[in-house]
């Protein structure tokens, strides 16, 4: 496993955090592959691990929010647009968790490596993973038993 520092520089590049594959869970913006595609390593990791990744896109959002808010109230204080400020920032609260969203998923899993290295059994199933991958076989077949 590579060192922490390590592995939360790779996930804000959006690498997978084990591998520093380019390949990595990530199929586009919004969507994921069930495992990195470099080293079969599952981003679904337990149950309910998604949860982790969407209370720190909102942590991540709401703080940008704050600064967004605070940075507006000082520059355009004391006569606020508050339609223009409201606009601001009901765009930024669509927008921000979109962006985050893919470095969210990157860095929950690069923390839970980092609490939680992966054990062997773990680490059998990705080896297989990207096995099948390079026989052509998919992984939900391989997880099935087929």
């Amino acid at each position: 496993m590579p060192s922490t520092a390590t592995m939360f520089t790779r996930a804000v590049l959006r690498k997978c955090p084990r591998c520093g594959g380019r390949k990595s869970f990530i199929k586009y913006w919004l969507g994921r592959h069930d495992r990195c595609r470099t080293c079969g390593i599952g981003w679904h990791r337990e149950h309910g691990f998604e949860l982790g990744p969407i209370a720190l896109n909102v942590v991540f959002t709401f703080f940008s929010l704050a600064v967004i808010m605070i940075v507006a109230f000082v520059t355009t204080g004391p006569d606020y647009n508050v339609a223009g400020l409201m606009a601001l920032v009901i765009g930024a609260a669509v927008v921000l968790p979109l962006i985050f969203q893919p470095f969210t998923y990157t860095l929950w899993l690069a923390f839970d490596l980092a609490v939680h290295p992966p054990d062997q059994r773990e680490l059998a199933e990705a080896d297989a993973a990207v096995a099948a991958a390079k026989s052509g076989v998919s992984s939900t077949a391989l997880t099935a038993g087929e």
